[in-house]
Parts: structure tokens; C-alpha cells; sequence
């Protein structure tokens, strides 16, 4: 007969899965960040884009720069009379508005430059949690690949206990050992898909991260925003309001390069003998004939106002089904893991101690109890994959939010 006490002694430890010590301090999220944030081309560039807008600013409103003519005699060289020549300075006269239409264009452009910095940190601090998410994961794959291995081991201490005692079979071992080697060959299939995954994070963080325990906190169950807010307080939809009133100003300069355009000269031509004539001012006017050029310039501003408004308008939209598909994700994600917790873990693991209990006794068959330490893994996995989705979905939520607080680069 076996002993059953014995047998149960054993599973109770057994059941307890020790849980390896990891030597180095694991990696955050904050610390994954942090590192993408300094080292991000993309970043990068669109703050060039931003002093390169604001060094735009500070010609803007300045006045053409004069002109200055000089003319020499060539035949006064050798004659007895003094040298021939003759100089003039002239400058346009800019329109006061045409000033400052041009300098609202510019810090219009500035505005749009700092507001699409701004959605591109909020769009790279969600990528790196997404990230951080999937590598979470992909140890947590790894981690209950082994969990599974050692339930399996489990089982198969059991049949070599009923193997010894002369009422297991050598068949029931045999099968055990190759669901053993079927698992060895998936944990080859995980640590590949690993090795994918470090290697797809280069271009995120500028390196590989290595293999650690991580720390994935699930996020809160917080209010989510209004469904369809009035407005939207949020950098994507700034920036395209930005390069609308950008536009804007466009045509308002457009408009003004209807008028015609003023320029004051004065000179000097000794050519005249008589003294009081050799000094000159004098004043010119540049009248649009046609005006067709100052038309057509006047019709184009006035359709890029128009593409933008309507930009303006489609990011707005955007935005609005994009927070709703992401509200929608962290209100169901949050679901399924109250489910997980409270119902489905807790059935499965009793499922799979009273599987082990019953194949301990001889009255219950090993296929279901493999069936049970996989399906126990599994819905553990199916948990660790909710969480991922759970976490990247806020990450994604949070960069769409209009109620996270706007911190313009400068």
C-alpha cells in the first residue's frame, strides 16, 4: 500500500515554489524614462525645431535691409576737373501691421515647435512603459514556464513514489518525462522570443536590457475623463491650433502685400555743377499693376487657413476616439483582473491541488492533472498579459489625457 500521508507531506512542500534571488537592484520604469528621455534623436531634433523657430522670431518684425548704390564717372580719372560719382541710400517702408503680422506668424510657429516637443515626450514616455510592459512580460513567461516545469515535477515524483510501492506505472513516468522535455523545448522558444524583444528596445533605451525581476504595479482604478469634452487642454490638438493661427497670420501679411509698397532714398551726385542740387531725397512707391501675384498669394494663405482649420478639427476628433478606445481598454482590463483574482486563480489552483491529490491516491488519471499544472501556469500568464495590456493602455491613456499637467520645453 502506499502511503498516502507520506506522498501529501511531500506535495505541501512541494506545492511552495521557492522564488530565486536576483543580485542586482531590478530596473524601473522611472529609470527607463529617464534614459529615453536623454538619449532620444527624435527629442533631440524637435528641440533644434524649437530654437530654430524662436531664432525666426527675432528677425521677424525687422526692417529690409537698406540699399546703398555707388556710381563713379570713369572719364572725370584724368580730367582737370574734381572725380565724378554719385551714391544713394534707399529703404522700404514696411507697413506697421505687415510687422506685426509677420512676428505672430513666427511666435505662432514657436508655439506649434515647444507643443509638438511636448506630444512627442508624452508619446515617448508611453512607448517606453509599453516597452517596459512587454519586457515585464516576457520574464513573466519565462518565470511560469518554470513554475509549470516544477508542478510537472510534482507529478512526477508522485509516479516514481507509485512506481516504487508497485501501483504506478512505468507508462504514467515515461509520459511525465516527455511533457518535461516538451516544456524544455518551449523555454528554448521563450528565451528566442526574449532575445527579440531586448533587441527591439536598441532603438528605444540605446542599449539591451538585461534579463531581471522587474516591478510592474497595476495601475489605480482612477475616474476616467469626460467621453467628449468641449475642449481639449492637450499638445497634439495645441499645436495643430498653433500652426492655424500661424496661417492666419500668413493671410494677414498676404493681405497687406496688396498695398503698395514705400521707399525713401537719399544721395549724392556731384555730376551737378551747380552745388545746391548735388544733394537729393527723394521717395518711391511700388504700385501692383495686376496685382495677380499679390492675389494668388492672398488665395493660397487663405486655403492653408482653411487645411489647417480642418486639421485642427480632425485631431481633435482623433483624439477624442483615441481617449475613448483607451478609456475603454483600462475599464476592461481592470474587469478581467478582478475576475482573475477573486474567481479564476483560486478555482484553477484548487483544481490543480485536488488533481494532485486525487492522482496521489490512485483515483484520479495523469493526463488531467498535467492538464491541471498547465492550465494553473496558464491562467497565471493570461493574468501577467491582463496587467501588460492594463498598464500599457493607461500608458497610453495618460499620454492622451487632457488633464495631465502641460510643461512647455523651453
Amino acid at each position: 500500500m502506499i502511503r498516502h500521508t507520506g506522498i501529501q507531506t511531500v506535495l505541501a512542500v512541494l506545492i511552495t515554489l521557492s522564488t530565486p534571488t536576483v543580485a542586482e537592484p531590478p530596473e524601473t520604469v522611472e529609470q527607463w524614462v529617464e534614459e529615453a528621455m536623454t538619449n532620444n534623436a527624435t527629442l533631440g531634433a524637435l528641440q533644434s525645431a524649437i530654437e530654430a523657430a524662436e531664432a525666426d522670431v527675432e528677425g521677424s518684425d525687422s526692417w529690409a535691409d537698406p540699399m546703398v548704390k555707388y556710381g563713379l564717372a570713369p572719364g572725370t580719372l584724368e580730367g582737370p576737373n574734381m572725380v565724378g560719382h554719385r551714391f544713394e541710400v534707399s529703404q522700404k517702408l514696411p507697413w506697421p501691421d505687415q510687422l506685426s503680422a509677420s512676428r505672430e506668424a513666427s511666435k505662432a510657429g514657436v508655439s506649434a515647435a515647444r507643443h509638438d516637443s511636448l506630444w512627442q515626450s508624452r508619446k515617448l514616455t508611453a512607448s517606453v512603459k509599453e516597452a517596459y510592459a512587454r519586457w515585464w512580460y516576457s520574464n513573466q513567461a519565462i518565470d511560469l514556464h518554470h513554475e509549470t516545469r516544477a508542478l510537472v515535477e510534482q507529478l512526477a515524483e508522485i509516479a516514481r513514489q507509485r512506481l516504487d510501492y508497485g501501483e504506478g506505472s512505468q507508462s504514467d513516468l515515461l509520459r511525465i518525462e516527455t511533457e518535461l522535455d516538451t516544456l524544455d523545448t518551449q523555454l528554448v522558444g521563450l528565451k528566442a522570443e526574449q532575445a527579440r524583444i531586448s533587441a527591439s528596445l536598441i532603438p528605444l533605451l540605446g542599449r539591451r536590457p538585461q534579463p531581471s525581476r522587474l516591478t510592474l504595479t497595476v495601475p489605480p482604478h482612477t475616474p476616467m475623463a469626460a467621453d467628449n469634452p468641449a475642449e481639449i487642454d492637450h499638445p497634439l490638438v495645441q499645436a495643430a491650433e498653433a500652426r492655424t493661427a500661424e496661417a492666419r497670420a500668413r493671410l494677414d501679411a498676404a493681405e497687406i502685400s496688396r498695398r503698395p509698397v514705400f521707399t525713401a532714398s537719399a544721395g549724392y551726385n556731384s555730376l551737378w555743377a551747380d552745388e545746391s542740387k548735388r544733394w537729393i531725397v527723394g521717395i518711391g512707391v511700388q504700385v501692383p499693376l495686376s496685382g495677380q501675384r499679390q492675389k494668388s498669394a492672398v488665395r493660397k494663405a487663405t486655403a492653408e487657413v482653411s487645411q489647417h482649420q480642418w486639421q485642427t478639427t480632425q485631431v481633435h476628433r482623433d483624439l477624442l476616439a483615441s481617449i475613448g478606445d483607451m478609456t475603454a481598454a483600462v475599464q476592461a482590463g481592470h474587469g478581467r483582473l478582478e475576475i482573475l483574482d477573486e474567481r479564476h486563480i483560486p478555482n484553477q489552483r484548487a483544481h490543480w491541488e485536488a488533481s494532485l491529490n486525487e492522482l496521489a491516491t490512485g483515483a484520479g488519471r495523469l493526463e488531467n492533472a498535467i492538464n491541471s499544472a498547465r492550465q494553473l501556469t496558464g491562467v497565471k500568464l493570461t493574468r501577467a498579459a491582463v496587467i501588460r495590456d492594463l498598464f500599457s493602455a493607461r500608458a497610453r491613456y495618460d499620454a492622451l489625457s487632457p488633464t495631465q499637467t502641460n510643461s512647455l520645453p523651453h
